[in-house]
């Protein structure tokens, strides 16, 4: 199994010329999907947590070349970190964006996918409630509001089945995961 070491991870995405923004964004959801990772693992469920770290480390490698190229994000990602050798960032990368949760083939399966997904739906410039996530991103892309919108059950469903498996209440979840983004901002 080829997964990129934290080291590895930082220098592909800096080697991506991302926007600090984004450069930003995605250490954030590093830290909330690494937490993720560890209260899954406290409930004796395994989960690698390297894994975990560098898709979600990753997870918008693709983002300045699907803005300048076109293509669909996540599969761009995902088929970049493949021909890099690292097949197993695949899954967890493709089925980040919140189109994939209307989709399937790309929704979230797996607890590395699951963990990139939820950590990215509370993780923008700063951390916020899924519902606060979904309505900047709706401010954002007005063009996508509908769509966007209709995720919202999904997204509150991924983070009610992570609440459910760690057995921590969704408030409980929610401060943890918050407090893994604040001790690194």
């Amino acid at each position: 199994m080829a997964v990129p070491d934290r080291d590895t991870a930082r220098r592909l995405l800096a080697e991506a010329e991302l926007p600090d923004g984004i450069v930003l964004h995605s250490e954030g959801v590093a830290r909330v999907a690494v937490a993720a990772a560890g209260l899954v693992a406290e409930a004796q469920i395994p989960v690698d947590g390297a894994l975990v770290e560098a898709a979600a480390l990753l997870h918008d490698i693709d983002k300045v070349e699907v803005r300048r190229t076109g293509g669909e994000h996540g599969i761009v990602g995902a088929r970049r970190l493949e021909a890099m050798g690292y097949e197993e960032l695949a899954m967890p990368v493709a089925s980040h964006p919140i189109t994939a949760l209307l989709d399937e083939d790309r929704y979230p399966i797996g607890w590395p996918s699951v963990l990139v997904a939820v950590a990215d739906r509370h993780v923008g410039q700063a951390f916020m409630t899924v519902d606060e996530r979904l309505d900047d991103m709706q401010r954002r892309h007005p063009e996508y509001a509908g769509d966007i919108e209709s995720t919202r059950p999904a997204a509150h469903a991924l983070e009610a089945e992570l609440a459910d498996v760690t057995g921590l209440g969704l408030d409980e979840l929610v401060a943890r995961l918050r407090a893994a983004w604040e001790a690194g901002a």
